[in-house]
């Protein structure tokens, strides 16, 4: 008799193959999101992303976390940034943890070793398309109002926070259904209980990623 995890596990790999299925299909009918852009995120929601749209991971922002305050800090000051020195942090997380230009802590999440990660991380890095930049910020992981104006703030067209109430201050805000009596967002990638969708859906990410519209 199958358990109900391995129901839900097969249950969400129809929906993702469903899902990805109708994303194929629009970029079919609407035209290919361009594969040249840089996706930045301080979670996995961006890799999620990028993968739905069968785009190559042109930023190191992906399969890690970073700290809402040190996100905001990295891509204000990008070029600061570019080759500087990882450090790993002694911490008691199953994963490794470092500091980027001993300022920016990156939660290397997916990651065995900090070796493995600073490798694929400079490797990403050098793929960068300065002209092609979009920019994801999710509230979590204990993100405040200051940080989400700070991002709002930065001089980049193609962005947005995704945010779990109205903040009719912040302009590229995005109100995230569901989660109002929460602190933030998270789970984001999880799929609704019957339509082949991610929670994050909710968001047109395919025009976000096309024109730079939210």
């Amino acid at each position: 008799m199958i358990s109900d995890q391995m129901f839900s596990h097969y249950v969400n790999r129809a929906k993702q193959k469903i899902r990805q299925l109708i994303l194929d299909s629009c970029q079919l009918l609407a035209g290919r999101v361009d594969k040249e852009i840089s996706i930045f995120c301080n979670n996995c929601i961006g890799a999620f992303v990028a993968s739905d749209f069968r785009l190559p991971f042109n930023s190191p922002t992906v399969n890690l976390m970073i700290p809402p305050a040190d996100y905001v800090n990295y891509i204000s000051n990008l070029e600061h940034y570019i080759n500087a020195d990882i450090e790993a942090i002694d911490t008691s997380l199953p994963y490794p943890v470092a500091l980027l230009g001993n300022k920016v802590c990156l939660h290397l999440i997916h990651y065995n070793t900090l070796e493995e990660a600073k490798e694929i991380w400079r490797r990403r890095e050098n793929r960068i398309n300065r002209e092609r930049m979009f920019f994801i910020f999710v509230e979590t992981d204990g993100c405040t109002i200051k940080d989400l104006e700070r991002f709002d703030h930065l001089p980049y067209k193609n962005k947005v926070a995704l945010t779990h109430k109205a903040y009719p201050q912040i302009k590229c805000a995005y109100y995230i259904k569901g989660y109002e009596n929460q602190d933030g967002v998270t789970g984001l990638y999880y799929f609704r209980k019957i339509l082949p969708l991610r929670i994050y859906d909710q968001f047109n990410w395919m025009r976000f990623l096309k024109r730079g519209k939210i």
